[in-house]
């Protein structure tokens, strides 16, 4: 499922820093030896959703917006423009040797791969062909960038963040002065249903500290939370995983290998229990078949029938950077 955010091949999968190659994903073969326009691939948590070209796209998101009325997300290392609909866009043009035309749009903008041997003129309008698409995933990106910086996590006391779908309120509880000191990170939950995590720091603690505690935390909560969900899925759906690995990736979710061994990104824990399945049971559903083809999506749905709705709702709900 496309952390961090592609908004084209979802976490290829699982849609957010260390990216994994992608194991027991299947390419499909370009059947024509002439330069094509590849379709658009599905934000589809292919988290693995959002980014034909995830494994590149390892430095911090950076969004650049073009100075012109009208413009639209830039690419930070663009290398050529166009106009498409009235619109400006600056894109970054990568050669490679695949046989057709693809386009990738990140929260980084429009990357473009062509084959080395194909020109300027038949990029340009390949571009044009596609140009609604391209337009409309570049204005999603710049709008769930710019909720993710609106939301941007205050790491000191009193700064919330989201624990399982819920608002969680910090609290700096470790200094000398506090009535009741705090020797252990632990939540607490009211009676109404508010979330407080109590932090063995000081109120002055600088946010950098603030932050690793918090991390560290959740880390211990995402491997406690996401073994028992695997342990509760796997029986039903018929599969044996040998080793969870939590991932800290900025484009996927999660991913599966061929091994038996699952990554999911521990900020998972942000979400609802139920996006959390969603991402466990897609992760177990590649054990049975390593694409994403009829068969798997058949899997999925046995255990969750409302996965398309799941999935349609982490794709609309960026997480706040986690700076």
């Amino acid at each position: 499922m496309p952390t961090d955010d592609s908004l084209q091949q979802a976490w290829q999968w699982l849609v957010p820093p260390v990216v994994e190659d992608s194991q027991g994903q299947l390419i499909p073969r370009r059947r024509a030896r002439m330069p094509s326009v590849q379709s658009p691939p599905q934000a589809d948590l292919d988290f693995e959703e959002n980014t034909s070209q995830a494994q590149n796209l390892q430095a911090e998101v950076a969004i650049h917006l073009m100075a012109q009325p009208g413009s639209l997300l830039a690419h930070p290392q663009a290398s050529h423009d166009v106009q498409l609909q009235g619109r400006h866009v600056a894109y970054l043009l990568r050669r490679s040797a695949r046989r057709s035309i693809g386009f990738s749009v990140s929260s980084h903008g429009l990357d473009v791969t062509a084959p080395r041997w194909v020109g300027m003129p038949e990029i340009e309008a390949a571009l044009q062909t596609k140009s609604s698409w391209i337009v409309r995933k570049l204005q999603e990106a710049g709008q769930r960038q710019q909720i993710k910086e609106e939301a941007r996590i205050h790491w000191g006391e009193g700064g919330t963040l989201d624990y399982l779908g819920q608002s969680m309120r910090l609290c700096l509880t470790g200094g000398e002065d506090q009535p009741v000191r705090t020797r252990q990170t632990h939540r607490e939950q009211g009676a109404d249903g508010a979330q407080h995590l109590h932090l063995p720091l000081p109120s002055g603690a600088p946010p950098v500290q603030v932050r690793a505690a918090v991390q560290a935390w959740i880390l211990r909560e995402a491997r406690t939370h996401f073994t028992a969900r695997m342990l509760h899925f796997a029986p039903q759906m018929g599969v044996r995983w040998n080793a969870l690995r939590l991932s800290s990736a900025n484009t996927r979710w999660g991913s599966a290998s061929s091994a038996g061994i699952i990554r999911l990104n521990w900020r998972l824990m942000q979400h609802t229990p139920l996006i959390i399945d969603y991402v466990v049971v897609h992760e177990l559903a590649h054990l049975h078949h390593m694409d994403h083809s009829a068969q798997f999506w058949a899997v999925v749905a046995q255990v969750l029938p409302d996965w398309k709705s799941l999935r349609q709702t982490l794709r609309d709900r960026p997480l706040p950077s986690w700076e």
